[in-house]
């Protein structure tokens, strides 16, 4: 059994897509991060650092998205969510994953949250937005030569693209109405039923 520590509209969505895809028995522990849940000091043990998503797995808690879900792909290999380990496919994948984890990602956390990084907050916004123009750029090209975003099949780089692409909401100009590919992606994967039952009642909120 996986516990998992999900603040809905998060990128911890993406894991519990993964999660719910590979049909993994698994549990949902809400953290309301409106009221503060993720800095009690209940949840401060669990995640020193404060986020999400985490989960409990065989009595240890695991935090860091990316790593979560490589976790779970590996427990649910006939998931096909990411190719056989030792390939240029698998290394192709994960570069995407990883080019959203730690490129893309955190800029929307300083759009969000820019009073964490000074004091200029219209500022800090400002380029945080801009920042992201050139990599939804490079996003938008791929998806003029594949189906999805490392390959012809799903992958768990597509899982948490498409959180990021729905945090759109905070930005001055949605992404959506800049990158066409980008648009038909997103419309694209919530044509597919698992996806959209999952994504889609938090999408609403």
């Amino acid at each position: 059994m996986i516990t998992l520590f999900h603040a809905p509209g998060s990128c911890s969505l993406a894991v519990k897509a993964a999660l719910t895809i590979s049909q993994l028995e698994h549990k949902i522990t809400l953290v309301d991060l409106g009221k503060g849940e993720h800095l009690t000091p209940e949840y401060l043990k669990i995640n020193p650092l404060s986020n999400v998503p985490v989960i409990e797995a065989e009595d240890q808690y695991i935090s860091e998205g990316a790593a979560i879900l490589q976790y779970i792909s590996e427990l649910a290999p006939d998931a096909n969510l990411l190719p056989r380990p030792g390939t240029i496919e698998r290394a192709v994948a994960l570069k995407w994953l990883l080019f959203v984890y730690s490129n893309i990602h955190p800029h929307f956390a300083r759009a969000f949250s820019p009073e964490r990084y000074g004091d200029d907050q219209v500022d800090i916004k400002k380029k945080a937005e801009a920042a992201l123009q050139p990599l939804f750029g490079l996003v938008d090209d791929q998806l003029t030569k594949t189906d999805f975003l490392a390959s012809s099949t799903l992958s768990l780089a597509d899982l948490y693209l498409l959180v990021a692409i729905h945090w759109e909401g905070i930005l001055d100009t949605p992404l959506t109405e800049k990158y066409p590919h980008v648009a038909s992606y997103k419309q694209r994967l919530l044509e597919i039923p698992v996806l959209a039952a999952v994504y889609n009642p938090e999408f609403m909120h």
